[in-house]
């Protein structure tokens, strides 16, 4: 095992050196220049998703989430246009020293000499992108607290987040009426959120960290990884370069939860920058609503920061930095005492610690060739978890390296691009359940192409292959096909295919089983997750009332040639896990409907199907604790003087099938269904100037599983199972917090 460290640390040792002697190189003899601006309203607001393009031609980008673009000169051509629904197109002639422009678009008129209005839209999809993409801006994250990523997606239908059981506070992310781990977790394109992080990760990362999330639904692109299924959830940080000086977020709700959170940038050229991101929460107050003597919640302290550095050249772009999180929480019945031994007579307790620790390099160079730049992204991991729930313990240690090294280049025109690369992913799992050790190291290198095709701006394809080599189970190969059709400039038809396949993490993706009475039950030789899915999109924007909006259907499916059974159905004593031996699925609808109804008044209506079902021990069953039926509805109000802002959300949850807690076998089972509800949310904010101040409410009608813990008197008993969950496990919760910022003076 040492030896295998000592040679992957020489060998990034090598890769970071052969590195910087391109970067000397290339800083000093590249051509190609590039330039950058910010697109803007006359208001000062920023405009996000503007076109920006050369005259003519179909060199082009799209303004981020700050407004902000950067793109390739084209030689000969100094005319650059941006334009943006409901606005006029503004031209600048740019000269050869220009590196860095600014936009003001103005409001377009209607026939009826109406002024059209536009705004930074709290989500939109991206218009430009091959594959679907859902941007939820920092707009939307602010219409609710947001303390976390888990608790960001209120407004959002196509990512579901639940608890994962009674007792510990863990959540789980669904896409596509499939659990999370079929989901690949990024930040900044880096998979990090994966292993035995996909327990509690999602409460990994501060809202007041996250600058954008974009939400990919299928397979993504081969130059992420082999693991993505059903979709990618990637999260952009704050930027050094482009943010405020200092943000400050204070969070409080009447549970006794307390958060603070602290950015601070600082420029120190034009070429360095850096920051640091600071968080801290804690809630050590015992709330037991139902009165069935557990905490509805666990008591828990979180330490979490960030501090990284970005380097801006002409040609060079690079960005690393380092992490670390320290998390304790402790559960369980109101008379355990986290000081004496774990025993029958103290009660039933949980307790979870973690430690973690990443650093991360990211790093992007433009070649003396037009159009052709090379990339390297390099990450390490350390994760360590130590845990007990009741009698049970368990223990797991991760270490992982992650490399992908890409380059990407034009091929006879700019309407055919190559990207092609190769990737090293290791893990090193040490897990010990009840004092039985299960460890296992995985080592993968992969290569991957991939080619787009341009059309005028009409059609686009991406078609996509990787081949990756698992030491443990050999190789595996994943294509992937997305295409786009503007059938006009606002109706966009979208289409993709691809396979998938990951490695199940038992232990982690079935942690909730352990705050249960349940026998952990898995079969020998578990094989690799494997699964091909199909979807299609179509989106058409429209101005309707001289104020813009969209609409958006999605249908896709998902269809396993090879999965890993988590089974509760078979046996109410047993978890049994296995290979699936038959038939699973999974199928997706969603509707969507967002529109600025009034001026001001934004309107979004969303319905969503999910039909997942499994063979469970030889038969087809729909998969436990899915919803198959959702629906929302969000407005959100903003004075004219933006002063104040209120958002209101429903949410409406349909049935769900709950785990068998009979003693009957399979066959002759009839699994019994939850209730459906709604869920309703609410927050007012006043602003002024840098300050913001918010109070907001969650659950506003109170609606709770009453106890979701079954057997709660006797948790030492048969009948204990705290894994049932299926709504909401708190009441009404009350809450406040206070935004403030320091910004930089705007060039």
């Amino acid at each position: 095992m040492k030896n295998s460290i000592s040679n992957i640390a020489l060998f990034l040792f090598k890769i970071t050196l052969l590195n910087l002697s391109v970067l000397s190189v290339l800083h000093t003899y590249a051509q190609n220049a590039q330039i950058s601006g910010k697109v803007m309203a006359t208001d000062n607001e920023t405009i996000v998703g503007a076109n920006v393009y050369w005259a003519n031609t179909n060199t082009g980008a799209a303004t981020d989430i700050n407004g902000e673009f950067r793109l390739q000169k084209v030689p000969g051509n100094n005319q650059l246009v941006a334009s943006y629904v409901g606005y006029l197109n503004d031209t600048l002639t740019i000269t050869e020293n220009d590196d860095f422009v600014l936009f003001a678009l103005v409001s377009g008129v209607s026939l009826k000499q109406v002024q059209v209005t536009g705004r930074q839209e709290g989500t939109f999809i991206s218009g430009l992108k091959t594959i679907k993409t859902e941007m939820v801006t920092d707009k939307e994250l602010r219409k609710a607290a947001c303390c976390n990523l888990s608790e960001s997606f209120q407004t959002n239908t196509s990512v579901d987040i639940g608890e994962a059981d009674a007792v510990s506070g863990a959540k789980e992310v669904r896409m596509l009426g499939l659990d999370g781990a079929y989901v690949q977790m990024l930040t900044e394109n880096i998979p990090t959120l994966r292993g035995l992080a996909i327990t509690y990760g999602l409460n990994y990362i501060p809202g007041s960290w996250m600058d954008a999330i974009a939400i990919t639904k299928g397979s993504g692109s081969v130059v992420n990884g082999y693991e993505p299924i059903t979709g990618q959830i990637n999260v952009e940080y704050k930027k050094p370069e482009n943010t405020d000086r200092i943000n400050l977020n204070l969070y409080a709700n009447h549970m006794g939860r307390l958060e603070a959170n602290l950015n601070a940038a600082h420029r120190h050229n034009n070429q360095w920058s850096t920051m640091a991101l600071l968080h801290a929460s804690g809630m050590n107050k015992a709330i037991d609503h139902n009165d069935d003597g557990f905490l509805d919640m666990p008591r828990f302290t979180m330490l979490n920061g960030i501090q990284r550095w970005k380097y801006q050249g002409q040609h060079v772009e690079s960005m690393f930095g380092v992490k670390a999180l320290y998390e304790n929480r402790t559960g369980g019945q109101l008379t355990f005492n986290s000081d004496l031994p774990r025993t029958t007579a103290n009660g039933y307790g949980i307790g979870v610690n973690t430690r973690r620790v990443e650093a991360f390099a990211k790093t992007g160079i433009l070649l003396p060739n037009p159009n052709s730049s090379i990339g390297t992204i390099v990450s390490g991991i350390y994760h360590r978890q130590e845990a007990f729930f009741g009698l049970h313990e368990y223990n797991g240690e991760q270490k992982n390296l992650y490399i992908n090294l890409l380059y990407q280049t034009n091929v006879a025109s700019k309407a055919h691009q190559i990207t092609t690369g190769v990737s090293f992913m290791y893990d090193n799992y040490d897990e010990t359940y009840n004092n039985t050790p299960y460890r296992r190291t995985e080592k993968v290198p992969g290569v991957f192409a991939e080619y787009t095709y341009n059309y005028a701006d009409k059609l686009s394809v991406v078609n996509g292959i990787r081949l990756d080599y698992h030491n443990l189970y050999g190789f595996m190969l994943n294509p992937r096909l997305h295409l786009r059709y503007n059938f006009t400039p606002n109706s966009t038809l979208r289409a993709s295919a691809g396979r998938g396949t990951r490695v199940a993490n038992v232990f982690a993706e079935n942690m909730g089983i352990f705050a249960s009475a349940r026998q952990l039950v898995i079969a020998q030789n578990l094989q690799p997750e494997t699964a091909w899915n199909y979807g299609i999109n179509f989106t058409h924007k429209f101005t309707l009332f001289d104020r813009n909006g969209y609409v958006s259907f999605d249908a896709y499916r998902t269809d396993f040639t090879s999965q890993v059974i988590a089974d509760a159905y078979a046996n109410s004593n047993q978890l049994q896990v296995y290979n699936l031996n038959g038939k699973s699925y999974a199928n997706s609808f969603q509707a969507e409907l967002s529109h600025e109804l009034l001026k001001k008044v934004d309107v979004k209506l969303a319905y969503k199907f999910d039909d997942a079902r499994a063979t469970f021990s030889g038969r087809l069953l729909q998969l436990p604790l899915q919803s198959r039926h959702k629906a929302l509805f969000n407005i959100g109000y903003e004075t004219l003087n933006r002063h104040w802002r209120i958002d209101f959300t429903t949410q409406w949850h349909g049935p769900r099938f709950l785990y068998n807690t009979l003693d009957s076998g399979i066959e002759n089972l009839t699994p019994k269904k939850s209730p459906h509800y709604f869920l309703l949310f609410a927050q007012v904010t006043w602003i002024f100037k840098n300050f913001e101040a918010y109070l907001g409410g969650e659950n506003l009608a109170g609606f709770t599983q009453h106890h979701p813990i079954q057997g709660f008197t006797q948790p030492f008993g048969e009948q204990f199972d705290a894994t049932n969950v299926w709504g909401p496990i708190f009441g009404r919760m009350f809450y406040t917090g206070i935004r403030w910022k320091l910004p930089y003076p705007e060039k």
